[in-house]
């Protein structure tokens, strides 16, 4: 092969290199992608939102090359799309599907529906178990100087089937069997009452892992936190007498308004927690103090980390994570608990990845009138932030069962599916057997 001669404008000197044939392209390695990061896209004054509506624009500043736009604007900006996409695609408000609890006569399901229905201004649907006919009933009919009125609008639909929207357990009478130790005072001990606790329990396992199959937004609260928390393979650890416990459950007055009854204790949220963005007030303020009404907590195998609870992905993360802790003076208030442990116990929990998932020690529905409002607003936020994110998973199915009527169909398709780019791409692929 021919050499040609070149002269080295640096060193002034002659080189000489192999010639390239006419024709022939060199081929170039290609240069490595920048991996895209929060970092990466706030310097280019891009928008970068918080998962499930958790603050956004993380970044903390630092050298940059490039301009980055201000917080302001990109709030402004955000603030426009949203509101733009929103009257577009307007997201239905759907119900709130609450697992049935047969206890005191049908006056703890009374409680739940009342409840959630006064704090969020939604209506509630029942989900029961096949062999339960549900009943609710006003606990003034069974406990003189309680409610006797009727539940804000109609009567809940039931069925025995997931229901629609968020899914919400609710706490009840009786502890987890793995609990350590064993509450021998919170086990079901006549047939009946076995019964009708291996009806609710085996219910809310099937919804549990319909949800967790669906990616379905769960809310479990008190002892219906347990049940979420044994789903995902948790455990619960028993807690000392008086220090988590209340001195009278909270229950409605004959006015319909909730008693101011319930013990309280101190609370620590989790910053950069799902639970720290949907649990404030107006003023953007979280409570110090949450009702107390519970004798167990979830457990950890060692500080920070929710015991049986199986860890993914590459970096080897928990599916759960601690979001609040107690931090009462007689923390911690374990039983027969030994070796390394967090000085604060567990309040409440979150899922890492996927649909919000929470489980909360405390009563949210139980503040309302009469209360503190700085406890009043973050509660109610807290049940409403849960709902909506119900909204948006009955969209996504919506959008779903759409897809699905016309990827595969040969008849003609709506005009707005034919000039949309990301449904015909995805159409193709799924007939190229893509995934």
């Amino acid at each position: 092969m021919g050499h040609r001669k070149f002269e080295n404008p640096k060193q002034g000197e002659t080189k000489f290199v192999k010639g390239t044939p006419r024709g022939f392209v060199v081929p170039t390695r290609p240069k490595p992608a920048e991996p895209v990061t929060e970092t990466h896209i706030l310097r280019r004054g891009g928008i970068v939102a918080g998962p499930y509506g958790t603050p956004g624009f993380k970044y903390q500043g630092g050298d940059t090359h490039m301009s980055v736009r201000p917080v302001r604007d990109r709030q402004e900006l955000s603030s426009r799309i949203s509101q733009s996409l929103r009257a577009q695609n307007p997201i239905k408000r759907h119900p709130i599907t609450i697992s049935h609890r047969e206890d005191a006569r049908g006056s703890g399901a009374f409680w739940d529906h009342y409840t959630m229905r006064t704090t969020t201004g939604r209506t509630t649907e029942i989900s029961h178990h096949r062999e339960v006919t549900p009943t609710l009933q006003a606990p003034g009919h069974i406990t003189a100087k309680q409610f006797t009125g009727d539940l804000p609008g109609a009567r809940p639909d039931s069925g025995s089937g997931f229901g629609q929207g968020l899914l919400f357990i609710a706490g009840g009478n009786y502890g987890l069997l793995s609990e350590t130790p064993r509450n021998t005072a919170h086990i079901p001990t006549s047939e009946d009452a076995q019964k009708r606790h291996q009806r609710r329990t085996g219910h809310e396992k099937d919804l549990l892992k319909h949800a967790q199959l669906t990616g379905r937004p769960v809310l479990g609260i008190c002892g219906g936190s347990w049940q979420v928390l044994e789903s995902f393979g948790g455990s619960t650890r028993g807690v000392k007498p008086k220090t988590h416990q209340t001195r009278k459950m909270p229950y409605l007055t004959s006015k319909g308004t909730v008693a101011k009854v319930a013990s309280e204790h101190g609370l620590s949220v989790v910053p950069r927690t799902m639970l720290s963005s949907a649990f404030r007030d107006d003023s953007g303020s979280t409570p110090a103090k949450v009702n107390s009404a519970h004798w167990a907590v979830a457990e950890e195998s060692a500080p920070g980390r929710l015991k049986g609870v199986p860890k993914v992905g590459a970096r080897k993360e928990p599916l759960l994570k601690v979001s609040a802790r107690g931090s009462t003076a007689l923390d911690p208030p374990y039983l027969k608990k030994t070796g390394d442990y967090h000085q604060q116990s567990v309040e409440a929990f979150e899922s890492r990845h996927g649909a919000p998932v929470m489980g909360i020690q405390w009563h949210p529905e139980a503040y309302g009138h009469g209360f503190p409002p700085t406890q009043t607003q973050a509660n109610q936020r807290l049940l409403n932030w849960m709902a909506k994110a119900g909204d948006a998973y009955e969209a996504r199915r919506e959008m779903t069962q759409e897809f699905s009527k016309w990827v595969n169909t040969k008849r003609l398709q709506p005009t707005y599916l034919a000039k949309n780019k990301a449904f015909q791409l995805a159409r193709r692929n799924t007939k190229l057997g893509l995934k």
